[in-house]
């Protein structure tokens, strides 16, 4: 029996008496626990942790769980003991999955995912009606920036070396100095155009 099966086969076998078969495999240091390709929770030494967004503990009135999470977002450490009362409650784990697999159909669309960005910067472009990927692709960096700008939003030359980067699935630190070069030149020209000053015309 491999070292896999061997760790896992107690929780595997309590699981499966719940929601049906279940697929292991190695997640970094833990075991991922995944139901129809969704991964719901870790595993490791003995130790369960549950994939629970914030609503859903709130809604389930879940106050057993660790108050600390694992590095990996969302992931508590939930007591086996208290398990069936999980379960017992109304949809239960089988809720959580379905709430897990429709946030992983609308992952694609969230501006946050892209390389560089997060939720704050993702609020930050909801403000000027930027709420998707393709919203961010089809107006592009430099305009993108010069709205904020129009907007009255306080912004520096990282975001826009951000942005660029974002849309090109680059990572923003691998921008060498002729690209920032640029990419500032090409602001200066496009805040002109807008009757806003040029910001950047000492750095090129």
């Amino acid at each position: 029996m491999s070292k896999l099966l061997s760790e896992t086969k107690e929780i595997k076998l309590f699981l499966e008496q719940i929601i049906g078969s279940i697929r292991i495999k190695t997640y970094f240091s833990y075991y991922g626990l995944f139901k129809n390709d969704i991964m719901f929770g870790l595993y490791k030494n003995d130790k369960l942790f549950l994939k629970l967004p914030d609503d859903f503990i709130h809604k389930y009135n879940i106050s057993n769980i660790s108050s600390n999470c694992i590095c990996i977002r969302d992931f508590y450490l939930y007591p086996k003991e208290n398990l069936s009362d999980l379960f017992k409650k109304e949809g239960g784990l089988s809720s959580l999955i379905t709430r897990l697999k429709n946030e992983s159909k609308n992952i694609e669309t969230l501006i946050r995912h892209l390389p560089n960005m997060n939720i704050n910067l993702e609020r930050h472009l909801k403000r000027i009606e930027i709420n998707t990927i393709d919203d961010l692709y089809n107006l592009g960096a430099i305009d993108v920036f010069v709205k904020l700008i129009e907007q009255g939003n306080d912004v520096a030359e990282n975001l826009l070396f951000k942005l660029h980067c974002a849309l090109k699935n680059q990572l923003v630190y691998t921008l060498d100095t002729k690209e920032k070069l640029m990419l500032l030149e090409e602001a200066d020209s496009a805040l002109y155009e807008a009757g806003l000053r040029k910001r950047f015309i000492h750095k090129y």
